[in-house]
């Protein structure tokens, strides 16, 4: 198994250091050559829309403030099952 360290963590709130655009650390994923990436969702507005998370470089971001966001206070009963399946239905 392939383990990676990384500069963040989930929960993490970070600031991506050319457009400025501030969020949430919910991913993170690494590839084959090497780079860090981190799944970034800025604060949802007043108009309560999901707003579009970005993928980011790790070098591009800079740290905010450490954990946010406690993964334990929001990890859910069925890990990963925030999308429903094909046809709507889950099989457990």
């Amino acid at each position: 198994m392939v383990t990676k360290k990384f500069k963040f963590a989930n929960g993490d709130k970070v600031k991506e250091k050319v457009t400025g655009f501030i969020g949430t650390i919910t991913g993170t994923c690494f590839y084959l050559t090497g780079c860090n990436q981190y799944l970034v969702f800025p604060e949802c507005k007043k108009s309560h829309k999901k707003p579009n998370g970005h993928w980011f470089d790790e070098d591009r971001l800079g740290l905010l403030e450490e954990e946010i966001v406690k993964p334990e206070k929001v990890r859910g009963k069925n890990p990963g099952a925030d999308m429903p399946a094909p046809g709507g239905k889950r099989e457990y």
